[in-house]
């Protein structure tokens, strides 16, 4: 059964690591001290599965970290002394709320930017706890902001949650990830930001796509497109794209194929995307995404041209895309019974799975055995399975 105070964590979005860092940093302001890493994450799941009560010092901390009373968060206002209380305290000293100044948000745009770039080469795995740890941050200045300063505030979280909510789907979290975006387009509502909401909706199609919800991504991507022609260039050819992919779910390929030559013919148009949301949204972009739609509707010629010619001049900055392609691109030889094809394809994309740690390339990758069923003596083919099964942890 779930504590509440073990709730409180999941609806944050945070693993035990990231409560740990929070705590750590509240115990720093509180000037108190805790123990090793190691013994604080034994305490932690010791009090969220209700098998002991924290102690006061805990509770404390626990009410800092979650901005909540110790009754919100299921905790006794009465208990016995904490292993904290032995220890030797420093003198406690009132911060004040961080405000929000063109220098603070400069900050956070900077931090923002230096993440987005290293994404595509490093992985969700690592950036996670960093873009999460900036949260608090925002959400302090969301606090007291007002003025002509709190529309950028509010544009900032919304970014970073939108950012959080693309990793955590990488990363093959699909309950996180429509959770921060969810928020993401909580602060696009407050701007009232039709550009901003569209892109968000689109994105929730994604992770609906992903979680094998066609129906309900489909719902969501002709949201996004609702105010189609208030949409700059890319930000509509990406909705498009999103509405293409959750026909080819649906198996609908007429209707596919009309959304994908939509988004071809608005991302040839040019940029037109001045806040950079999709910017990414090239016309060989939505021929990658074309790939993977002929792909889910039995077509693996088509599949097979498009990401060999797409490979061809891949931008190396772009090496956890390039894995994803390379999976899918193994997934369509195999459908085409070019077992050496699929293996070289596959190969390649495990070794880029690995460094990056995305769970997409990895789910592209279990598509792809289903079709190696046949092969499975082989000896190549043995090992790819079991190298797989290693990274499933299966």
């Amino acid at each position: 059964m779930k504590t509440k105070l073990q709730a409180a964590r999941v609806a944050r979005g945070w693993s035990q690591a990231q409560l740990m860092d929070a705590l750590e940093d509240a115990a720093e302001r509180l000037g108190m001290e805790l123990p090793s890493r190691t013994s604080l994450k034994t305490q932690v799941s010791m009090f969220e599965n209700g098998r002991r009560e924290p102690g006061a010092d805990y509770q404390a901390l626990f009410s800092e970290v979650y901005e909540a009373t110790r009754a919100e968060l299921g905790l006794a206002l009465e208990t016995a002394p904490s292993q904290l209380d032995a220890l030797p305290r420093q003198t406690s000293l009132q911060i004040p709320s961080p405000t929000a100044t063109p220098e603070v948000l400069g900050y956070l745009k900077s931090v923002f930017i230096q993440h987005a770039q290293a994404e595509p080469l490093v992985g969700p795995r690592f950036l996670v706890p960093a873009v999460q740890s900036q949260v608090p941050l925002i959400e302090e200045l969301c606090k007291e902001a007002s003025g002509p300063l709190r529309e950028d505030v509010v544009r900032v979280g919304a970014r970073y949650a939108e950012f959080l909510g693309w990793l955590h789907q990488d990363t093959g979290d699909s309950e996180l990830a429509m959770l921060w975006t969810n928020r993401a387009l909580d602060y696009a509502s407050e701007l009232d930001d039709p550009v901003l909401s569209a892109y968000v909706f689109q994105r929730r199609s994604n992770i609906a796509a992903e979680a094998g919800q066609a129906g309900y991504a489909i719902g969501l991507a002709n949201a996004a497109l609702k105010q189609a022609r208030k949409l700059p260039n890319q930000v509509q050819a990406v909705a498009l794209r999103a509405r293409a992919n959750s026909h080819a779910l649906l198996g609908q390929a007429d209707d596919c194929a009309r959304a994908l030559d939509e988004a071809r013919a608005i991302a040839d148009k040019g940029e037109g995307d001045s806040d950079g949301l999709a910017g990414y949204c090239s016309v060989a972009y939505v021929e990658m995404e074309a790939a993977n739609c002929a792909i889910q509707l039995q077509r693996p010629h088509e599949a097979v041209e498009t990401l060999e010619t797409s490979l061809t001049h891949w931008p190396a900055e772009q090496q956890r895309d390039r894995g994803l392609c390379l999976a899918r691109l193994a997934t369509a030889y195999a459908q085409l019974e070019d077992v050496e094809g699929a293996y070289n394809a596959a190969s390649q994309a495990v070794a880029i799975a690995q460094t990056t740690g995305s769970a997409r390339i990895l789910a592209e990758l279990g598509r792809l055995q289903s079709h190696l069923t046949p092969w499975g003596k082989l000896v190549e083919i043995a090992e790819l399975n079991r190298l797989l099964g290693s990274m499933r942890g299966t």
